[in-house]
């Protein structure tokens, strides 16, 4: 439904608004309530996440990696901030009113902020598999287009959402919304694909090198797929349900799927050093490989050699006389039998047994 609002007056509206989400408001209000939730429950992940992270790894991290750390963690608290005002103006000061549902406000800088935390998080996985695939030129220059896509995308939106009047007319928009889905969707699966063909690649055939290489990969597809599962649910939604508040909920998830998925990646390089650690001491010194995995050059393989060294101490017994120096000269059958070992050594039965050929 594409209808035109303005010049309306407010009790109109109001009865407009009220026919639009009234009749299921499990359906049309449901989602514009529990999308806010569940960030939260999300942002509070995210601040075990940091809050990980800048106790094991922030002193050791690389300077560009500090900075985009800190610029997501800004983005996503003040998009956080943003959502819990989106819901105190729906809920709590327009309360009772079906207008607000209506408004374009809020709906028309999701975009610009969801984007502003994606793209970094895509910049990062995009230098990411850049030096694990060899290199490839090809596919950062692919990646880089795809990026600079979505942002083209984002600013077409943003322009034509001021000649929107309300949310009935969001199908004006729909053409627009669906390039931007399709393009970070493709983005993201080029991602984890090419993320998940450099690791399989980097395999070497040493045990220790390959059992890191699957780790990895798991690592990738834990964290990788979080975002690009949101985004292929949200384009299957605008697919069905054009007109359906769903794709608020899916809207409104997105960037904090970006953000929990790389605080994980930061996160799991302090998990596998102490996997990879010698036995018997919680952080070992684990020697890497001199060459990046997937760098194109021969492979340094690791190998870990772990010593143990034990320390054996004993009395040892004083040592009894011989014959040739026993006072009575005499030999007991008693200590024959107890000195000597009948399995290796068969003196005994040579002497009891003495050869007649000479």
């Amino acid at each position: 439904m594409s209808l035109d609002i303005t010049g309306m007056p407010a009790d109109q509206v109001e009865a407009i608004a009220k026919a639009a989400f009234g009749d299921n408001l499990g359906l049309k209000v449901g989602p514009v309530l529990l999308a806010p939730i569940f960030d939260a429950i999300l942002y509070g992940v995210m601040m075990q996440q940091f809050q990980s992270w800048w106790t094991y790894s922030r002193s050791s991290e690389r300077a560009p990696l500090k900075y985009l750390t800190y610029y997501i963690m800004i983005a996503s608290s003040a998009w956080t901030f943003m959502i819990i005002a989106y819901q105190m103006h729906n809920f709590v000061y327009n309360f009772g009113r079906y207008t607000t549902f209506l408004e374009m406000p809020y709906p028309t800088a999701f975009p610009a902020v969801g984007f502003g935390m994606s793209a970094a998080v895509q910049a990062f996985y995009t230098e990411r598999t850049f030096r694990l695939n060899n290199r490839s030129w090809v596919l950062l220059g692919l990646l880089i287009a795809c990026i600079l896509g979505e942002a083209a995308i984002v600013l077409v939106i943003i322009i034509k959402c001021r000649g929107v009047a309300s949310e009935l007319q969001a199908a004006l928009l729909l053409k627009e919304i669906r390039t931007w889905q399709c393009l970070t969707l493709a983005t993201d699966a080029v991602i984890t694909f090419s993320l998940a063909w450099g690791l399989w690649s980097a395999k070497t055939g040493w045990s220790h090198t390959d059992a890191l290489v699957k780790k990895l990969l798991l690592v990738t597809l834990e964290t990788q797929l979080a975002p690009t599962l949101i985004m292929l649910g949200f384009v299957i939604e605008m697919s069905i349900f054009p007109a359906s508040t769903m794709g608020i909920f899916f809207d409104i998830m997105i960037p904090k799927g970006y953000t929990v998925g790389y605080l994980a990646t930061l996160n799991t390089r302090v998990h596998l050093r102490r996997d990879n650690a010698p036995s018997g001491s919680r952080e070992g010194k684990v020697e890497t490989n001199a060459y990046h995995l997937g760098s194109g050059r021969l492979q340094q393989a690791t190998v870990q050699v772990d010593t143990d060294t034990y320390i054996e101490s004993y009395q040892m017994k004083a040592s009894k006389n011989g014959v040739n120096r026993d006072p009575d000269m005499t030999v007991h059958e008693e200590e024959s039998i107890e000195n000597l070992d009948y399995a290796h050594n068969l003196s005994k039965r040579d002497l009891n047994e003495p050869r007649l050929n000479y």
